[in-house]
């Protein structure tokens, strides 16, 4: 007799078996968090920008990571399309030694007209 015919049973629920257990016990890809903390850019998700607020003495602290935009419609709901500035490899809320071009990006509050 055949061993295909004879163990044939066997194999496809083996394989099945088998590959469900390497997808469980694979590895998760390791992604940058969607609006995690960040101190520039490059640790934000490749859509999104690092947003900083510096501390009165100028050193930037932990900032976040938000959406860019350049209108209300482009956010979600409960949120705004704010002005900013950006400060090189970060963006920061304008101030009077901001010196980059206006950016713009999502932040929670009343869009302008609701």
């Amino acid at each position: 007799m055949n061993p295909l015919a004879r163990y044939g049973r066997f194999l496809i629920p083996a394989l099945l078996a088998v590959t469900v257990l390497a997808w469980i016990f694979a590895p998760a890809p390791r992604g940058k968090r969607i609006h995690g903390p960040c101190l520039v850019h490059g640790d934000c998700h490749a859509s999104e920008r690092c947003l900083v607020k510096p501390a009165a003495d100028g050193f930037a602290t932990t900032g976040e990571c938000v959406d860019p935009c350049e209108g209300d419609l482009q956010c979600p709901a409960q949120q705004r399309c704010a002005r900013l500035t950006e400060e090189g490899s970060y963006w920061a809320l304008p101030g009077p030694r901001a010196a980059g071009p206006v950016v713009g990006a999502c932040l929670a509050g009343v869009r302008e007209g609701d």
